[in-house]
């Protein structure tokens, strides 16, 4: 039987499409759009598209982009849905005839939405996301060259201080557009803003943030970004501000200077970032110090995966291994186990737990190690399994039923490999033995058909 057309792939429809006359085309599209909200403003929105008129554009924004009503969270991802064929009009304008009427109709367009959105229960994010988006759309509207400077400096400015505190109109994204010009009314209008008393908010503080990378004035980012530089956090903010203002020299200065006085796991932030300067440089002997140094400062497989990528950049990793896993031996053995199963070494895996045999790696690292030694040692995978079985057992509840017997069935498997069948069937009439009383337990076996 061939398959529903609901069941077809985009590139099968299209062709059916294709092969549709006019007026088979008009009665479907009318159809859908007396039923659908978002087909009839599609179909409304590409009736106007090619003229360059943008007031039915300007009028599915003021009829689709508003609600006077509070939106729950099924009804805010009906109403992002049905408001998507007016985003994607406004990105197809973007894209084909940018103008200074386009600029100013997607600021009113996300004003609508920052309304909306303000009276919505929009946990899924799909209005957030279409806020995002439209933000985007307006940037690229005004990278055009099509926007007034000192104009749009007062919107970014009156949205993000006066409309709404949680979607950001970075003056770094809008520097182009905004020019020396736009640039100086920005700051007039934010220093206005911290002389009336918002000096203190995170708006005033971004703004002065962000305008300072604009302007390239370490001096002035350190003060704000750096804080007491006590933290991992500070050095990296400063050190992403000096990447974004394309000064490598000064990324590397402040990440290195983070690493060598702060502690804790964002030092790894640091790190990367240290490490693409110098793989941006074709440093690779660099970077290789710079991996060696932070496994052996903080040992994971992360660390030892990252070391290994960039000791194979340069050819030595053969050399660099045996004191890799060495680190791991004496810090984490998990981790060391972990990698010598991720390396394809299952051998020396199971030897970790041969020579301690006082550690636990724990259930999970236990069935890893059982699965990738059972081809080679089918009889001591077997003795895990049966631990780990055992172990599920202790608990009471269906669900810890099922996940031992899981186990047995490759207990199971394991013990045909090793020639132990026997003493598999004892080990299950011990268990039912054991566990007669509990029918929920039985019953799982039973349908496992164990015995």
């Amino acid at each position: 039987m061939s398959p529903r057309p609901t069941q077809q792939s985009p590139e099968d429809l299209d062709s059916l499409i294709a092969r549709l006359d006019a007026a088979d085309l008009r009665k479907i599209v009318g159809k859908a759009a007396g039923r659908y909200e978002d087909v009839s403003r599609a179909v409304r929105l590409a009736a106007t598209r090619s003229s360059g008129d943008l007031s039915q554009l300007k009028a599915e924004i003021d009829r689709g982009l508003r609600t006077g009503r509070y939106l729950g969270y099924r009804e805010s991802g009906s109403w992002a849905m049905q408001a998507r064929p007016i985003v994607d009009a406004i990105s197809e304008a973007v894209g084909s005839s940018p103008t200074a009427e386009l600029v100013v109709l997607i600021e009113r367009a996300i004003g609508h939405v920052v309304k909306v959105i303000l009276k919505a229960d929009d946990s899924n994010g799909m209005i957030g996301d279409l806020t995002r988006e439209l933000l985007e759309l307006h940037s690229r509207a005004c990278d055009a060259g099509n926007a007034d400077p000192v104009r749009l400096a007062r919107w970014m400015v009156r949205f993000r201080f006066d409309e709404q505190d949680f979607f950001e109109a970075d003056p770094v994204r809008y520097a182009d557009a905004l020019g020396d010009v736009g640039l100086a009314a920005y700051r007039r209008e934010v220093t206005q803003r911290i002389e009336a008393g918002g000096g203190d908010s995170f708006a005033a503080r971004y703004a002065q943030e962000r305008l300072a990378v604009v302007e390239g004035d370490t001096e002035t980012l350190v003060e704000l970004l750096g804080g007491d530089l006590s933290q991992p956090y500070h050095f990296i903010r400063v050190a992403e501000a000096m990447a974004e203002l394309g000064r490598d020299d000064d990324v590397l200065y402040w990440a290195t200077r983070g690493i060598a006085e702060t502690s804790g796991w964002q030092v790894a932030q640091l790190y990367d970032l240290a490490v693409g300067v110098h793989a941006r440089r074709g440093e690779d002997r660099n970077v290789l110090q710079l991996r060696r140094d932070q496994h052996q400062r903080m040992p994971s497989p992360s660390t030892y995966r990252l070391l290994r990528s960039a000791a194979e950049s340069c050819g030595v990793w053969a050399e660099e291994r045996p004191a890799a896993r060495e680190v791991l031996a004496a810090r984490d053995l998990g981790a060391l186990v972990d990698v010598l199963l991720s390396d394809g070494e299952p051998e020396a895996a199971w030897q970790v737990t041969e020579a301690n045999s006082g550690w636990d790696p724990g259930p999970h690292r236990w069935m890893l190690l059982a699965e990738a030694r059972e081809r080679a040692e089918p009889g001591d995978a077997f003795d895990v399994y049966l631990r780990l079985a055992d172990r599920e057992l202790d608990a009471t509840g269906k669900a810890a039923y099922v996940r031992g017997v899981a186990i047995l069935k490759k207990a199971a498997h394991a013990s045909q490999a090793a020639g132990r069948q026997d003493e598999f069937a004892a080990h299950l009439a011990v268990l039912r033995e054991t566990h007669r009383r509990r029918p929920t337990f039985i019953a799982v076996l039973d349908k496992a058909r164990l015995a």
